[in-house]
């Protein structure tokens, strides 16, 4: 049997074989992967797989799904568009066909996967730029109110979000879930808007990725006011007890006329009465109605408006409470109540008026709260408005109220002076005023303009000057002390300033401390002069008694001497047994005076002794003593002679007649005598001539004794 047949038979096979196996491998993709890779937005002419092939093999593309995405160059499969993620179906990736073909040898198919890769190319991106939210007032804490998403076009990134609330009001549930919660209790009355801003990324809060895109957006929240309060009457005051607010009006207050009846709604204060919802952002219709009251009620009141009139008039005087509510239309039961109190009065015919129309006042910018307002710029009288009523005979109405309209710088006191109340600048305020009777609220106007000038600084310079001149006595220079002030008038204030350094101005009947310290200083010199005066007096006295003495002696022994040339008068009365100790009665007078000569002798003063030239006598430096002329010395011995033969002679009444003396005696007279003795008192005059001659000697007064020594020893 032959075997060769068989054995090319299995040549031909293997040929067979090995030509289909060159085939199949013309080319084939790296790594056989199945799905080929290619980032988005790539580039166009950017190589998506090199094939791997032999020398001399064609490759080409067949078909392609979607068509004109790719090209083959050589063994490169080329992009020939740009690939896009968010367009590309992952569940269908690109499909591209190959075929590998070379001479003699069986061609080559290949079926490529191409799927397109997602890269974070897109910002999130959120529906709308600003959305608007509504929110009731007195929401719950962590309440949901709303929830605002982004969209980002990346599929596969996950966003997070960054809530911004001015003052916390509001805050997100967490970071990657954007629920608004309520963070803070909300009052429409004290917020009624909030305006946030929502944050959002692709990358986590605080991530430090590379890229990482980002959008915003605005939210407006409304606060909405909630129906929690009742009407309040108008005007009222706002108070907050705890979380709560209430608004507190006392009533209103009216006069109707007594027998009248009123033919419009009743005037009231403060009015007109009126009520607004509490709840001020809804505003709910208000009405109004009595409690108490009935349908034959004098007054009546309109459910609408609140106004009050009368059905006939009141025939009794005396005062009318009634109790209003007001009540919201829609929701009774959110109400509330006030007190309207009437008075009933009697009618007047005039009501009462200002004597003038206008007034103008001036007040100083520094004379301080509660000073008056003054006439004039130069006047310190006091601006005063008067009212009469001509319903009393006089004009008077002692039931007048004086009040300042829509105005608190100024008030006006119940006699109708104006005070400042508080400080004002510098300028003219226009002012209206107002008068009203109290006992019918009848009133009327006038207008009131009030200059208020500047304020003087303490430079300012002296403006007055006043001189004062004081002389001193006759041993001392004239000299004039000149008191220099500084006055400045202003309405109301009036300041006086020292020329010293550092003065400060002073109003009138004020002292600064510099002022009172002058005052002490110079209270403290005038008593320290008052009781070196009075030591001096009082030395005086006492050092000299004797000279005193010895001028009495001497007034004496001239009384007796008093009758002049031709002796003494008829009726001269002289009795003083203290100056008669001389054994010779007959010899009494002669030995009087030369012992008293002597006396005047060595009681005269050195300066005396020397020759200094005397000084005339003053009638009151000799007590008791008369006018009449001094004797001569050529008459002198005839007046001793005479007066030898002259007798005591005492009496029991004073004489006024010319020619009886007062006699001052040195001693009593001997008690047991039984002769009755009339001192004869000197006259005021003498004293008076003292005290004259006291004041116009001053410092020289030791000098007067010596000097009227002097004189009568030489008359003697």
């Amino acid at each position: 049997m032959d075997l060769r047949p068989k054995g090319s038979a299995s040549v031909f096979i293997l040929l067979v074989l090995f030509k289909f196996s060159e085939a199949q491998n013309l080319c084939s993709v790296p790594n056989n992967l199945p799905l080929i890779l290619i980032s988005e937005n790539n580039k166009i002419g950017d190589v998506v797989t090199t094939l791997n092939a032999e020398d001399g093999v064609m490759a080409s593309i067949t078909s392609q799904d979607p068509e004109g995405f790719f090209s083959i160059d050589e063994y490169r499969l080329i992009a020939e568009t740009v690939l896009d993620y968010e367009t590309f179906n992952p569940s269908k990736p690109h499909e591209v066909n190959i075929e590998c073909t070379k001479d003699g040898s069986p061609s080559t198919t290949l079926s490529l996967k191409i799927a397109v890769e997602d890269k974070n190319d897109n910002p999130p991106v959120f529906e709308q730029s600003q959305y608007t939210l509504n929110v009731d007032e007195l929401s719950k804490v962590d309440t949901r109110v709303g929830l605002f998403t982004a969209i980002d076009p990346d599929k596969d990134d996950r966003l997070y979000y960054q809530l911004d609330s001015p003052e916390g009001e509001f805050d997100l549930e967490a970071s990657f879930n954007p629920n608004i919660l309520v963070k803070k209790r909300l009052d429409y009355d004290k917020v009624k808007e909030v305006t946030m801003m929502l944050y959002v990324q692709d990358t986590p809060i605080g991530s430090t990725a590379e890229v990482s895109h980002t959008a915003s957006t605005t939210i407006v929240v409304n606060i909405i006011d909630i129906d929690n309060r009742p009407p309040w009457f108008q005007p009222c005051t706002e108070t907050e007890i705890n979380t709560s607010k209430i608004c507190l009006m006392s009533g209103y207050n009216g006069n109707v006329i007594l027998n009248q009846q009123a033919p419009g709604p009743l005037s009231l204060e403060p009015g007109p009465l009126m009520a607004i919802d509490g709840d001020k952002g809804r505003n709910d219709p208000i009405g109004y109605m009595f409690l108490g009251g009935n349908n034959e009620d004098i007054f009546q009141i309109d459910t609408d408006t609140g106004s009050i009139t009368m059905r006939e008039p009141i025939t009794e005087a005396g005062t009318i409470v009634r109790t209003v509510m007001a009540f919201q239309k829609e929701n009774a039961d959110q109400f509330a109540t006030t007190t309207v109190i009437l008075k009933v009065v009697e009618s007047s015919i005039f009501p009462p008026k200002f004597v003038k129309s206008s007034y103008e006042g001036f007040i100083s910018e520094d004379a301080g709260v509660d000073s008056l307002v003054l006439e004039s710029k130069t006047s310190n009288r006091a601006l005063r408005v008067q009212a009469t009523d001509e319903d009393f005979s006089n004009g008077y109405n002692p039931n007048l109220r004086f009040e300042i309209v829509d105005g608190t710088d100024f008030s006006i006191t119940p006699e109708g002076f104006i005070l400042m109340a508080k400080a004002v600048s510098p300028g003219t305020l226009n002012l209206e005023m107002r008068v009203v009777d109290t006992t019918n609220e009848e009133s009327s106007t006038a207008s009131l303009s009030v200059e208020v000038t500047p304020g003087v600084p303490t430079t300012t310079p002296a403006t007055t000057i006043m001189t004062s001149s004081i002389i001193t006595t006759e041993s001392t220079a004239n000299t004039k002390l000149t008191e220099i002030t500084t006055a400045t008038s202003h309405p109301g204030i009036t300041s006086t300033t020292r020329p010293s350094t550092g003065g400060q101005l002073v109003k009138t009947g004020e002292f600064s401390s510099g002022d009172m310290a002058a005052v002490g200083a110079s209270l403290a010199v005038v008593i320290v002069l008052c009781l070196v005066c009075i030591g001096l007096m009082v030395h005086r006295i006492k050092g000299h008694n004797a000279d005193w003495k010895k001028l009495s002696e001497a007034s004496v022994f001239r009384s007796t001497l008093g009758g002049g040339s031709g002796g003494p008068k008829e009726g001269v009365q002289y009795s003083n047994e203290g100056l008669q100790h001389d054994d010779d009665s007959g010899s009494v007078n002669s030995k009087l005076a030369a012992d008293l000569e002597n006396k005047l002798e060595s009681g005269l003063k050195p300066q005396q002794r020397r020759g200094s030239a005397p000084k005339t006598m003053t009638p009151s430096a000799v007590l008791l003593t008369t006018s009449s002329p001094q004797a001569d010395s050529s008459s002198l011995a005839e007046t001793i002679d005479s007066e030898k033969e002259v007798k005591p002679i005492l009496t029991k009444e004073r004489r006024n007649e010319e020619g009886y003396k007062a006699v001052w005696f040195k001693q009593d007279i001997d008690p047991n005598t039984k002769e009755e003795v009339v001192i004869i008192p000197d006259t005021g005059e003498a004293d008076g001539d003292r005290e004259e001659d006291d004041d116009s000697e001053g410092e020289n007064r030791p000098d007067v004794d010596s000097d009227v020594e002097e004189g009568v020893s030489s008359d003697l």
